[in-house]
């Protein structure tokens, strides 16, 4: 006689498995803040220049092996983060005083792209995320706080 067990759905065994890799460093800056240029015990980051001087971002790798990358303004302040590695960042961290818009409308949220990403817009606020073979991608910007000439699309 065959037994049959409950086997509880696989987006259900991926949401904790993702929650329980959260334990990424936190960034030096969070969305909407300003950059710290100077850390007691860190390097001072190392801003790169793309698309004729209109993209500024500063990218570091923490010791998970996420990369992340924060676009900054002319002014200091952070408008946009990005990242991928094999761990999901710590979003909280990421998105700083924007993280409860976050929770709200992802937890509210009825539209879906599939089961191995999302994506959240709130007001000014825009999440997406994904995995593929463990490959933890994503990016979140203010869309009120893009700079001039800078579009969605330029941050990768």
């Amino acid at each position: 006689m065959a037994t049959s067990r409950i086997r509880p759905p696989y987006y259900f065994m991926a949401a904790t498995i993702a929650c329980l890799m959260m334990t990424g460093e936190p960034a030096v800056a969070r969305l909407g803040s300003t950059i710290v240029t100077t850390l007691d015990s860190s390097p001072v980051p190392v801003i790169r220049h793309a698309k004729n001087g209109e993209l500024s971002f500063d990218e570091t790798t923490d010791s998970n092996g996420i990369t992340l990358r924060q676009y900054i303004d002319s002014a200091g302040v952070v408008y946009a983060v990005s990242w991928h590695g094999a761990a999901m960042p710590d979003l909280e961290a990421l998105l700083g005083a924007h993280f409860a818009r976050y929770k709200s409308a992802a937890a509210g949220s009825q539209a879906s792209h599939g089961l191995h990403g999302s994506r959240v817009a709130e007001d000014d606020l825009v999440v997406e995320s994904g995995v593929r073979l463990r490959q933890f991608v994503g990016r979140a910007w203010l869309t009120d706080a893009l700079p001039a000439g800078v579009t969605a699309a330029d941050i990768e």
